[in-house]
């Protein structure tokens, strides 16, 4: 509700509650010299980076990184696919009817519709995108759904298509900021959109009820009826 309000004061003071939380849970898994195979948690414990162990608040940050790519941005991601699915019955017929082109079909859908419309960046040294010239040390927002459909990379951008070149799609982002998580998140879609499709015999929109988008900087929807058929 913040985010889509837009509170930043109140975003920054959930912020630190999730952050005071997590910290005193790793403090306490520190002094009880927690195992790093115990989990993936544990194990960044005893990571380290530049030759010393990962501080406390870079955990922290890893962490809350990590929760909102699990939580938020799948949970979207998983609306948008059976929304588009549900709307697109052509298509929902060719991936029952050939289930191993889920991969590149759920690539494919949320470059359409992306989890994630932006993310921000701060330039490190100067640099002309286009025709604009930015000065070192300025704040971007990166649009990551508008640049998904450039009309110059992507013909007939609106459009699904199964010709695409997989290595223009920057729902993962792309070079140093590629995120890590993308193999977990595919293999997370895949398998939610297996189980969906294995479980119904055919999904729509509900008739009687109306899907509501959800509002910037939040992405996908806050509410999806759809009818399930399972005969």
């Amino acid at each position: 509700m913040a985010a889509g309000a837009g509170d930043r004061e109140r975003l920054a003071e959930l912020a630190r509650e999730f952050e005071a939380q997590v910290e005193a849970l790793l403090v306490e898994r520190r002094e009880r010299r927690v195992s790093p195979v115990a989990d993936v948690t544990a194990s960044l414990l005893h990571e380290r980076g530049e030759g010393r162990p990962l501080r406390i608040e870079e955990i922290v940050s890893i962490l809350r990184n990590w929760t909102v790519g699990e939580v938020g941005t799948i949970a979207a991601a998983v609306g948008i696919l059976a929304g588009y699915l549900a709307n697109n019955p052509d298509l929902q017929r060719q991936l029952r009817a050939e289930p191993g082109r889920l991969p590149y079909a759920i690539d494919e859908i949320l470059r359409l519709d992306g989890p994630l419309v932006a993310n921000r960046r701060r330039t490190t040294c100067p640099v002309t995108l286009g025709d604009h010239p930015i000065e070192a040390g300025q704040h971007l927002s990166i649009v990551w759904i508008a640049a998904n459909r450039d009309p110059d990379v992507f013909e007939d951008p609106d459009e699904f298509r199964w010709d695409r070149d997989p290595a223009d799609n920057l729902l993962y982002g792309a070079g140093i900021h590629v995120c890590p998580g993308a193999p977990l998140a595919r293999m997370e879609l895949r398998v939610a959109m297996e189980e969906l499709l294995r479980a119904t015999t055919w999904f729509e929109p509900a008739e009687s009820e109306h899907a509501h988008r959800a509002t910037s900087p939040a992405a996908g929807f806050e509410r999806l009826p759809l009818r399930m058929h399972r005969d």
